[in-house]
């Protein structure tokens, strides 16, 4: 069975509860899908100032940390980070940043790509997050697989490149049952790619 990579940055939790429910939904389908983090140093320092990222800090920190070779054993890889600034975040720009060589020898060209994001207020500026997101993947010779349009779900506000969740000024606002809808589609067509 071949690999989904689901590669997470999450500070108060709500892009690892995106991580976690995409990895159910995917393996459900009878996907290979296995869920690493970033490096982040200064994630105690959030944990210690917040209860959101307190709340699943051991969880993230007992994940597997990603690298080159992580994306090389893997037919598909998903990227999960929150929205800072319309971007994101530097912890997984640093991870992109590491995998650099792999733009230039195409060794992951033609493996499929696809991504979300957890961001304060704003669907756009999450969707400008997704949009480097999906550059990079660009970049790398992946095949980018969007959310695309679901009739069905049109109430759910969603861009088509990939899953904005809106956590709130604080960041305490949880994915809910909308998104897992949403996620439910997703995972319908990634798994669809995998077979």
């Amino acid at each position: 069975m071949e690999r989904c990579s689901i590669i997470v940055h999450s500070v108060n939790g709500n892009s690892y509860i995106i991580a976690t429910v995409l990895q159910e939904l995917l393996t459900e389908r009878g996907v290979d899908a296995r869920l690493y983090r970033v490096e982040d140093p200064d994630a105690h320092i959030w944990a210690n100032k917040s209860d959101a990222a307190n709340d699943f800090y051991e969880d993230i920190q007992a994940l597997p940390i990603a690298n080159e070779s992580t994306l090389l054993k893997s037919k598909m890889v998903i990227l999960g980070c929150p929205t800072t600034f319309g971007n994101v975040s530097a912890e997984l720009k640093a991870f992109m940043d590491s995998t650099y060589e792999l733009a230039e020898n195409r060794s992951m060209e033609g493996r499929y790509f696809a991504c979300f994001t957890s961001c304060d207020h704003s669907v756009a500026e999450g969707a400008f997050c997704i949009d480097s997101m999906v550059h990079y993947a660009q970049t790398l010779g992946l095949v980018h697989i969007p959310l695309g349009m679901h009739r069905n779900l049109a109430w759910a506000n969603q861009p088509v490149s990939g899953i904005v969740h809106l956590a709130g000024k604080d960041n305490t606002i949880r994915p809910s049952q909308q998104l897992g809808d949403i996620l439910a589609a997703y995972a319908d067509t990634l798994a669809s790619h995998m077979k």
